[in-house]
C-alpha cells in the first residue's frame, strides 16, 4: 500500500481495442447529476478511443472515492489499458485547507497550555484518525476498481 492516493496499473488483455471498448461501454453510462433509479451499470463517465475517466456509481455520498482515469495502447496481439486511480483534486484541495485551518488554531492553543493536556492530544489526534479512516477507505475502493475493471475488460 502507498501513502498518498494515487494508483498506476496496467490491464493487458488478448482482445482488440473494440471488443474492449465495446466491454467498457456496456458497463459505463453517461454522468448524471441526479440519479433516481438503482437500476444503472457498474460506472458513470466518458469514453473514447484515446481512453475513458470514470467513477463507480454508489447510491452514497464519498468524496475520497478514485476517480479512474485510462488509455488505450493497442499492440500487435494485445491491447494495454493504463489506468490512473487518484482522489477528486477539489477533495484534495479541501481536505488540505481544514487541516491547516484545524491545526493553525489547535497547536497554538496548545502549545500556550491554554487546554488540558488529554484534551490537547485528542484535538491534535482526531484529524489523524480521520484520515486514516480516509485512507482506508480509498484503498479498499481502489483493489475493488481493480478486481472489477479487470473483469470487465478481460471477459
Amino acid at each position: 500500500m502507498k501513502i498518498l492516493p494515487y494508483e498506476t496499473l496496467t490491464i493487458v488483455t488478448p482482445d482488440s481495442l473494440p471488443i474492449v471498448l465495446q466491454r467498457l461501454k456496456a458497463n459505463i453510462e453517461p454522468p448524471k447529476a441526479l440519479r433516481l433509479s438503482r437500476k444503472h451499470t457498474t460506472y458513470q463517465g466518458s469514453i473514447s478511443e484515446e481512453g475513458f475517466q470514470i467513477i463507480r456509481i454508489i447510491n452514497y455520498r464519498h468524496s475520497f472515492f478514485p476517480v479512474i482515469r485510462g488509455r488505450f495502447e493497442e499492440q500487435s496481439d494485445q491491447t494495454l489499458i493504463h489506468v490512473q486511480m487518484s482522489v477528486n483534486t477539489g477533495a484534495m484541495a479541501f481536505l488540505g485547507f481544514w487541516l491547516w485551518f484545524w491545526y493553525s488554531a489547535i497547536v497554538p492553543t496548545t502549545v500556550t497550555d491554554i487546554m488540558p493536556s488529554h484534551m490537547a492530544a485528542l484535538l491534535i489526534g482526531m484529524p489523524i484518525l480521520m484520515l486514516v479512516i480516509f485512507w482506508l477507505a480509498f484503498w479498499s475502493e481502489v483493489r475493488r476498481n481493480h478486481t472489477e475493471l479487470t473483469d470487465i475488460i478481460q471477459g
